[in-house]
């Protein structure tokens, strides 16, 4: 860690140690999609959004259980009463429900290969590429993207994002569509494993707009309660640490 990201001494124990809580704090059941990076990292129960959530429901007592679902399993399951809040929704999403305020934002963009110097200023230059995207992205980009791309038979969508990374560097498609902080996680991660590949210069055409996202609780006490603690974690700067603590995890090192 460099001097201008160290953090305060019980701040930085506080992130690296983990979230004391004591044994007699309640439980809140928390659905989450499955693995996400930097958002959401199965593999050590980590990640930017998680260790929002943990952090903000610990400043009023409370300890966060996550469960890993596929996202429509998650909202079912709300629905149903055998979870207690959900992450990553909007208020349209779900009746009968109370909504955080917003938590994080996500920004879909499409990446090429700076060597085939492509301008992609709006959906209609997609057209006649070979494209892939993330799985249901021809639900979730909107009308226009989903009859463009139903017109193409070089679009395809993967379940596992790190392919699209794969099938970039290597050629093999014009384009790849996800989220701009998976794309610089997944990066580094495949720079880091020696593939040198991805240390090609890209370009990053970013024709959707961002997207805000809430969580979603079955109850208002813990939905007031979620609120309070990430207006803490906000004002206190262990949200700004978190940000600068993941943002590393998503930066090329210098010697590359």
């Amino acid at each position: 860690m460099s001097n201008k990201h160290r953090l305060p001494l019980p701040l930085f124990a506080l992130l690296a140690g983990g979230i004391s809580m004591s044994a007699s704090a309640d439980s809140i059941n928390m659905g989450v999609s499955f693995a996400i990076p930097p958002y959401v990292i199965q593999q050590n129960n980590s990640g930017l959004e998680l260790e929002i959530l943990k952090h903000a429901l610990a400043r009023r007592g409370h300890m966060t259980v996550v469960h890993y679902l596929p996202l429509a399993r998650t909202f079912r399951e709300l629905k149903e009463g055998q979870l207690d809040g959900i992450i990553n929704t909007q208020p349209h999403m779900l009746d009968g429900v109370y909504y955080s305020d917003e938590v994080i934002r996500f920004h879909n963009c499409v990446f090429t290969l700076a060597s085939r110097d492509l301008s992609i200023t709006s959906l209609a230059d997609l057209k006649g590429k070979s494209v892939v995207a993330f799985q249901k992205a021809s639900k979730l980009l909107g009308t226009e993207f989903g009859t463009i791309v139903a017109q193409q038979p070089s679009y395809n969508e993967v379940a596992t994002q790190k392919q699209q990374l794969f099938l970039l560097f290597k050629g093999r498609v014009d384009a790849i569509i996800l989220e701009r902080s998976i794309f610089g996680y997944y990066r580094k991660q495949e720079v880091d494993d020696g593939f040198k590949a991805a240390l090609a210069q890209v370009k990053e055409h970013c024709i959707f707009p961002p997207t805000d996202y809430r969580f979603a609780f079955r109850s208002e006490q813990i939905r007031d309660d979620f609120n309070a603690g990430l207006k803490e974690i906000t004002d206190d700067g262990t949200l700004h640490a978190l940000q600068l603590k993941y943002r590393d995890m998503m930066e090329l090192p210098t010697e590359y």
